[in-house]
């Protein structure tokens, strides 16, 4: 393994083991629940709740150990729907081996919730019920205990997964191991990368992306002996495949309760596991073979063996991917200017360093995700990645080849902002945002594998670059006509009717420039026939041009008045405002988020808008969710009533504000549809809501898979 091969695999471990999970508090709720925790050494906090059901407590109390004593009498409080008692305790020994329990739960159905928080950072969770009341606490383990289950679990954990198997078989068998020491090490370093940081949550993937990974890896190694032109066979889709596997081998769960100190030497002995796992199996297969050759048979069978390997791989793949026909919510979701950007790194990459090139991209990318998780995002993300995709294409599919400057450029400004961009997509959208970023990451990196191994040492002006350039740059423009759809229209839009005039001062620069350096057939070239330029500097200010629209200066606008608004302009007025108003409950400063209710809300209002939108809200929802707005929809706008002598005009509407709700372990949406009237009221030639009366108010939860 060369030098620089070491240097990329340290970097790329480094970036994301740089990324750190977000901070969320639990959502789960019980009603009854008894915690002990120790503030200091054998002295323990005591905090004890029971529910009130039908205005009657249930009559259970704790039973704690023997040697535990009251250091001060039970503080009792609650509500109409709980009691909670406090007190502090002191113990003259450990609890490890004690029993605690509760009495007085026979003939109920009421589970209690035992934590128990000790200073070593030993935490344990029991529920107690009618048929098992007590809990005994046990010893820690030792480090001989833990070495022995750790690596005995880890062994096991990977031979019991069938692809492992066949992905070493093939290797061994098709490819052997002298001079293929890197599939080795790529497997080996991606299960154990894999594995750490799926244990630590810093990496989330489903259960079906390691059978694809690794019967894809299976298939084109299969096709490649045989003799299909497949020259360079990434090492990224071995790294890959290790990389999910380690991911499933993460979620291996031990019943021990650990401290941190301990979980790391689980950790390393479950390592180590893997590590006699895989050898073990490398070991068999290589034994294996040499018998076959020992014996004269091997060059016989190697033949069809292949065809018979690429044959069941290949119809394995279609089974495991039958699961997305038949349940189509279990694809992943992933923002489509993202997945343009893992499809043309590989086109643009220098062949011979496609590695390189993959690694460098994840490690950019995982920078990029860091920026994001520190709270960090890079204004204008999606346009900067849209240009830099456009651009890119349109070098290839006129030029043939992309100019190493540009290319330095695509890696680093590229993957830092597609990094930024996918770390907000599942920071809003999927639960465990860091962890699904890696998994998105290393999606990527398979993807690059995939499309590089089809890449041969031909110019870069071949077919392949050809079809995927067009393809990528058709689809780039469907993104930019979208966008002209979406936001900027209704951007545009907004600013005119709130009486601003929008001048794209960018845009009109670069339509100049694009005029300027546009490559002119002069007579003097016809007379030398002299083929011209292809206009791929223009071309390119000119999709600058149009992506920079969004950054533009507002002028007022001298003839706008209020009162000569249409109704469909008073319609996009209306749902400006409601929209403006919901977002900023986004805000977690509160003073900007006053700020941007002063701005669409009369002052008079305000204070009434912020505590009872607030309280819708949040009604119903268990402690540690987060909340935030994501879409507000004018449904219907009924026709105005003009108060007479008044500037208010008075509209009766149905809206729908859909939130997010992300709890520690799933996320899901609400929609709040809402009826009654609202008013508008034009202050300094600025449309605000004077009122609001509610009529009705109906909400739904949906789930993420369904939007």
């Amino acid at each position: 393994m060369n030098k620089s091969f070491k240097k990329l695999i340290f970097f790329f471990v480094l970036g994301i083991c740089l990324l750190r999970p977000a901070d969320f508090r639990a959502d789960i709720v019980f009603p009854a629940r008894l915690e002990l925790t120790e503030t200091e050494p054998g002295i323990f906090d005591v905090f004890f709740t029971l529910p009130v059901i039908n205005g009657k407590v249930l009559k259970a109390s704790p039973i704690l150990p023997g040697n535990c004593d009251n250091l001060n009498e039970p503080k009792i409080t609650g509500s109409a729907y709980s009691k909670v008692l406090t007190w502090s305790i002191t113990c003259e020994d450990q609890l490890y081996g004690k029993q605690i329990g509760i009495e007085g739960l026979q003939g109920s159905q009421v589970e209690i919730l035992l934590v128990i928080n000790l200073l070593d950072g030993r935490s344990f969770n029991k529920k107690l019920n009618p048929a098992m009341a007590y809990f005994e606490v046990p010893y820690p383990p030792t480090g001989l205990e833990l070495l022995k289950s750790g690596s005995y679990n880890g062994a096991r954990a990977v031979l019991i997964q069938p692809y492992i198997y066949l992905l070493i078989f093939t290797m061994i068998f098709l490819f052997g191991v002298k001079g293929q020491k890197r599939f080795y090490l790529s497997l080996f370093f991606g299960i154990l990368a894999g594995f750490f940081l799926g244990n630590f949550e810093m990496i989330k993937s489903p259960g079906w992306v390691f059978p694809l990974t690794a019967l894809s890896c299976v298939f084109l190694l299969a096709i490649k002996f045989i003799g299909v032109r497949i020259k360079n066979f990434s090492t990224l889709l071995i790294l890959s495949a290790g990389l999910f596997l380690g991911n499933l081998l993460g979620l291996h769960k031990t019943e021990l309760v650990l401290t941190p100190g301990e979980q790391l030497w689980f950790s390393s002995c479950f390592s180590l596991g893997i590590a006699l796992g895989v050898m073990l199996a490398l070991v068999a297969f290589y034994q294996l073979k040499q018998i076959l050759v020992t014996y004269g048979i091997f060059e016989k069978i190697i033949s069809p063996i292949s065809i018979i390997i690429g044959s069941v791989a290949f119809g394995l793949f279609i089974f495991e991917t039958s699961l997305f026909w038949r349940t189509p919510s279990m694809l992943p979701k992933i923002p489509a200017i993202i997945l343009l950007f893992f499809l043309l790194l590989p086109v643009i990459g220098p062949v011979r360093n496609l590695l390189a090139t993959g690694l460098s991209f994840a490690f950019f990318s995982a920078m990029g995700l860091i920026l994001v998780m520190n709270g960090l995002t890079i204004p204008y993300a999606e346009i900067i990645l849209l240009a830099l995709i456009l651009i890119i294409s349109l070098f290839l599919l006129l030029k043939g080849s992309v100019p190493k400057l540009l290319f330095l450029l695509f890696i680093t400004i590229g993957c830092l902002v597609a990094g930024n961009i996918l770390g907000r997509f599942a920071n809003d959208n999927l639960s465990f945002p860091v962890g699904r970023s890696v998994g998105f990451l290393t999606t990527g990196l398979f993807l690059v594998g995939i499309l590089g191994s089809f890449r041969t040492h031909r110019p870069a002006s071949g077919s392949f670059e050809k079809i995927i350039s067009t393809v990528l740059l058709a689809f780039g423009i469907l993104l930019v006509l979208r966008l002209f759809s979406n936001e900027y229209f209704e951007g545009f839009a907004s600013e005119y009717l709130s009486g601003s005039l929008p001048i794209p001062i960018f845009t009109i620069i670069l339509l100049i420039l694009a005029i300027i350096v546009w490559p002119r057939n002069r007579r003097i070239h016809r007379q030398m026939q002299l083929q011209s330029r292809k206009p791929v500097l223009s071309l390119s200010l000119f999709i600058l041009a149009i992506l920079l629209l969004p950054i533009h200066i507002g002028v007022k606008n001298p003839w706008f008045e209020p009162k000569d608004l249409d109704r469909q302009g008073m319609k996009l007025i209306m749902e400006n405002v409601l929209s403006n108003t919901y977002n900023a409950f986004n805000e977690e400063d509160e003073e900007k988020l006053f700020e941007e209710l002063s701005q669409n809300v009369d002052a008079e209002l305000l204070d009434n808008i912020y505590l009872d939108s607030r309280r819708r809200l949040n009604m119903g929802l268990r402690e540690g969710a987060e909340v935030s707005v994501q879409e507000v929809e004018l449904n219907s706008l009924g026709d105005p009533d003009l108060q007479t002598g008044s500037d208010v005009l008075e509209y009766p509407a149905q809206w729908t504000v859909t939130a997010r709700v992300r709890h520690l372990k799933h996320i899901h949406y609400r929609k709040n549809s809402y009826s009654g009237t609202v008013a508008l009221k034009s202050i300094d030639n600025q449309w605000k809501i004077s009122k609001i009366s509610l009529t009705s108010e109906d909400r739904k939860v949906i789930a993420a898979s369904s939007l």
